[in-house]
């Protein structure tokens, strides 16, 4: 689980260096466990019963990963887009497709995190990085990369594949916060967040859509264009062309584009070293609890209400430009060109795209952070050592909002030690729990458990702190 997991964080963080929001860094398992500081992420009223100094770089640690369709390893195969990748070539593989197919990877730390009790309020300070990855791949891209390998019988007389609506987007940055509680009443708990968001890098490419059409004789209907000789393109006739209508925006320090002689990006390179803050924007996040009665408790909150204004100095914006991509069997060596074109293992293919940089569209650029609702509702028992709760988020994805329905059972038997475990059946499909533990200074999360390598959804959040005084002690 752990190599698989790791080799998945990885490649999120290849998003930055290879041709590549998403969910917020949170663990649902958390929300009901008065010791833990990381419910605060859901919820800025929901208080932590003691302070606490989060140790830097290992005060929180997270990743996950979230897909409607694909296992981690199939995951990994696609966001490793290689060259010579044969993944899609496998029944066992396309078979679990859908006509829109989903990926979310994201990873974040705390750098700094503290936060403190002063009589009925709570304050908290933190700086965090967080990186968010985000992947839309219709059917119809691996159907087409089934196509040029010769899996499936093609009538190259009449060959016509469309593609639609894919999407690949990343966006990373540092969060400065400053959370503020207050207990109004032995009812009414109030709790918000404010963010000063530094704009590390935003890369978004939408593939609006490809056409692929041929009018070609002489061609074996099980072709695999990836290994096709010159002799056998040279028996084709007649005529092809692609079409692609896409565009790119990019917004970091840093990254590089590489334009071969033909004016297209080909290739990206990334430099570490070079990479600082591309945009400014701020962020609120506000939340409420209500005590109807002394075990009985409702709660909710909005969060990431906010944007990121990306400069014009560090954009760049550019199109598809296909006007050269038509092919005719009566022009020398057309056949091994659009061979070239079309025969890749990769689901981002940089020579069909032909992405030119506009030198004169670059432009400041605003991008909205993801929102999150959260609603619980908690029943407290056994002198307050035992808590029922339930938790429904809803994750304001463009296009795809992620809802969550999380049932949680929680048992404190000591002031330093929390265990919770859950159950979340809707986008796991049911076929994942999670667990939480609290040990001291040492915390443990996750709400999918790391079941197999098709595993569709799993998450973990590891922290370590200080613990300071509670609020009992005030």
């Amino acid at each position: 689980m752990v190599k698989r997991f790791c080799q998945a964080c990885a490649l999120m963080a290849l998003f930055m260096l290879v041709p590549v929001t998403g969910l917020a860094q949170f663990v649902r398992t958390s929300y009901f466990m008065d010791g833990a500081q990381y419910r605060l992420q859901l919820n800025p009223a929901l208080a932590p019963e003691r302070g606490y100094v989060n140790l830097p770089g290992i005060g929180q640690v997270n990743a996950s990963y979230y897909s409607n369709t694909l296992g981690l390893d199939d995951a990994i195969d696609v966001i490793k887009n290689a060259e010579d990748a044969d993944y899609f070539t496998s029944n066992k593989f396309y078979d679990k497709l859908k006509d829109m197919n989903r990926m979310t990877l994201n990873a974040g730390t705390d750098l700094i995190g503290v936060g403190f009790w002063h009589g009925k309020e709570f304050m908290s300070v933190n700086v965090s990085v967080k990186a968010d990855g985000n992947l839309r791949a219709p059917l119809e891209m691996f159907t087409f990369m089934r196509d040029m390998k010769g899996v499936n019988a093609n009538d190259y007389g009449n060959y016509n594949r469309s593609i639609k609506d894919g999407e690949l987007s990343l966006n990373t940055y540092a969060e400065v916060g400053f959370s503020y509680t207050r207990i109004i009443n032995e009812h009414v708990t109030l709790g918000g967040r404010v963010k000063g968001l530094l704009g590390l890098g935003n890369m978004n490419l939408k593939l609006h859509q490809v056409d692929v059409q041929t009018n070609l004789v002489g061609l074996d209907p099980h072709l695999d264009w990836t290994t096709a000789d010159p002799l056998t393109l040279a028996r084709a006739e007649g005529t092809a062309s692609v079409d692609v209508v896409a565009e790119l925006e990019s917004s970091m320090h840093g990254l590089n584009y590489i334009v071969n002689n033909k004016g297209y990006i080909d290739d990206i390179e990334f430099k570490a070293g070079k990479m600082g803050v591309s945009g400014f924007g701020a962020g609120l996040d506000f939340g409420i609890e209500y005590n109807v009665t002394k075990d009985i408790s409702l709660s909710a909150a909005i969060n990431d209400l906010g944007f990121i204004k990306w400069s014009k100095g560090n954009t760049i914006i550019a199109h598809a430009n296909t006007d050269d991509l038509d092919y005719d069997s009566d022009n020398p060596g057309d056949m091994e060109r659009f061979a070239d074109v079309i025969a890749t293992g990769k689901l981002l293919n940089w020579d069909m795209l032909r992405l030119n940089i506009d030198q004169q569209g670059a432009k400041a650029r605003t991008t909205n952070l993801t929102s999150t609702l959260a609603l619980g509702a908690e029943y407290r028992l056994v002198n307050d050592k035992l808590h029922l709760g339930m938790l429904y988020t809803n994750r304001f994805v463009k296009s795809n909002n992620q809802s969550e329905l999380t049932l949680a059972v929680n048992y404190s038997p000591r002031s330093l030690l929390d265990f919770a475990v859950s159950y979340s059946p809707i986008m796991c499909g049911g076929q994942s729990f999670g667990l939480a533990m609290k040990l001291g200074p040492l915390f443990v999360g996750t709400d999918y458990m790391y079941l197999s390598n098709g595993t569709k959804c799993c998450n973990a959040l590891v922290g370590i702190s200080v613990p300071l005084s509670s609020r009992s002690a005030e």
